[in-house]
């Protein structure tokens, strides 16, 4: 169904779709909203309608007891029984809506006035039956003498002129002077029909506003069913083109497959190259390194050798040159010529790469470091001052640790050289925090640039040139503390320059404790 083949049908029938079951959706929940305001409003209008029946049945009945009060009471000619008789005689003339009209009984349960049965006036009439046979005179008195203020109740009687029953409420009241029973009635189905009528105006009311709804419907399900065709043509077109499109440079793609290989096999051979000059570059850097220091180490012994040859000299053009004095001269010669002999064996060591881990202290370590770049510190006037707080004991490896301390050492003395500060110092720090030793290694010269702090630890990145760096150092000093024991290696600006700092966790215990 989801081929690629049937997307064009998919766009333009989705659309469509959609919109025809929001549409559907729309107009069937309208439809039974409006059916259930319907029944709620005719049931509303039915209830208003059976309530103003009543109001009116009330209405009459309250009217004939006010005019016997107001009668009575305004009485002067007529004795009570001739009175009586007026009062039912205009009782029994009033009509009101079309069937409507008052009948009286008294608590004895005699009719006294009744428009339409005359022939039963002042007879006993509790027997007499409505169409289903509820006595329903007894059942007015009886109601009407628990609630005599007003009481509504159903039966069924005929129309005047008509046989079949109809179903009628009626309303009931005492008037307590005479003991007589005020009642008047409405049919149903009068009311049913006058209800009926309002409902059938409502429902075409209701059936109007369905048929303009679902006629808008249709309308905007056509509009949007004739824009989406177009959109959707455009659409495919769109697809089409970039189908084209894809085919091209899946063709393109293809070609290139076939060559990748070869590229990849090519800037393989390119990086391996690049490798290896780089790693050639940073042994000849080391090794720069290290006879820079070696010369700096041998000078001074160089220099004592020379002076002693030039005594041995001295001594012979005065022919003063004694036994004792060549003994003297010949093992000072050999001290400083053993001295720089194992000055050679220093380094031969130190660069030595470790096999296993032990336990080594700190301040050991370092010094094995600073053996080496001593005398080369020296030899341009910096200071080295060391703060050992802390000298504590660390499993790991040893020589390994001191290279990256040499490393951070000649790092540090290059760029006092380089920035050519006044009063160079570098700073040695050991200590400890919680269970670990903190080494810190700090100088005075400024500290490093902003754009380049976050890549100081980048392999091949530095700030030296081609010919004094590779930018492997800090980056082999990383690996060293953090994949090899361990630890971590930081770096940040402080106010007088970079401060490297070295983090590692301790061994059993500190020395001298």
């Amino acid at each position: 169904m989801f081929s690629e083949k049937n997307i064009p049908k998919l766009i333009i029938l989705t659309p469509i779709i959609t919109v025809f079951m929001i549409a559907f959706f729309t107009i069937y929940f309208f439809i039974q909203n409006q059916n259930n305001y319907f029944e709620e409003e005719s049931l509303r209008i039915e209830n208003e309608y059976i309530q103003k029946q009543k109001n009116l049945l009330e209405k009459e009945v309250n009217y004939i007891i006010n005019y016997l009060e107001h009668t009575v009471q305004r009485n002067k000619n007529l004795n009570e029984e001739e009175l009586k008789f007026e009062l039912l005689k205009y009782i029994e003339s009033i009509r009101y809506e079309k069937y409507g009209y008052i009948w009286v009984h008294d608590t004895s349960y005699y009719l006294r006035a009744h428009p339409f049965r005359q022939k039963s006036i002042d007879t006993y009439d509790i027997n007499l039956k409505d169409a289903i046979g509820t006595l329903i005179t007894k059942q007015f008195i009886d109601e009407t003498i628990k609630k005599p203020n007003g009481v509504f109740i159903e039966y069924f009687w005929a129309k005047p002129k008509e046989i079949h029953p109809s179903k009628k409420l009626g309303f009931f009241r005492l008037y307590e002077k005479y003991n007589w029973v005020i009642g008047s009635g409405l049919y149903i189905d009068d009311i049913q029909k006058s209800i009926f009528q309002n409902k059938k105006l409502l429902e075409k009311r209701i059936n109007k506003y369905i048929r303009l709804v679902v006629t808008i419907s249709i309308l905007v399900i056509l509009f949007i069913g004739l824009l989406t065709f177009f959109i959707s043509r455009k659409i495919i077109q769109v697809f089409k083109d970039y189908q084209d499109n894809v085919q091209k440079k899946e063709l393109l793609l293809e070609d290139l497959n076939q060559n990748l290989e070869l590229k990849v096999e090519k800037a393989i051979s390119d990086i391996k190259k690049k490798d290896k000059a780089m790693l050639h570059q940073s042994r000849l850097a080391r090794m720069g390194a290290m006879l820079s220091m070696i010369a700096h180490q041998w000078r001074q012994p160089l220099s004592e050798v020379s002076g002693i040859l030039m005594e041995l000299e001295t001594a012979n053009k005065f022919n003063n040159v004694s036994s004792s004095l060549i003994e003297e001269s010949v093992k000072d010669s050999n001290k400083q010529i053993q001295f720089m002999s194992n000055t050679i064996e220093d380094f031969r060591n130190f660069f030595k790469p470790d096999k296993q881990k032990i336990d080594f202290y700190i301040q050991d370590a370092c010094n094995e470091a600073l053996t080496l770049v001593d005398a080369s510190i020296k030899n341009f006037n910096i200071e080295l001052k060391q703060n050992i707080k802390e000298n504590c004991l660390i499993y790991g490896y040893e020589r390994e640790f001191s290279q990256v301390i040499l490393n951070l050492m000649s790092n540090a003395k290059d760029v006092l050289i380089q920035r050519e500060i006044v009063n160079p110092t570098i700073y040695l720090e050991l200590d400890k925090q919680d269970n670990n030793a903190i080494i810190k290694v700090l100088d005075n010269a400024g500290g490093i640039e902003e754009e380049h702090i976050d890549l100081i630890f980048e392999p091949y990145f530095t700030t030296k040139s081609a010919a004094t760096g590779t930018g492997l150092g800090l980056y082999m000093a990383k690996m060293i503390i953090e994949k090899n024991m361990g630890g971590e290696l930081m770096v940040e600006n402080t106010e007088e320059g970079a401060q490297f700092l070295i983090i590692l966790p301790m061994g059993k215990m500190k020395k001298n404790e």
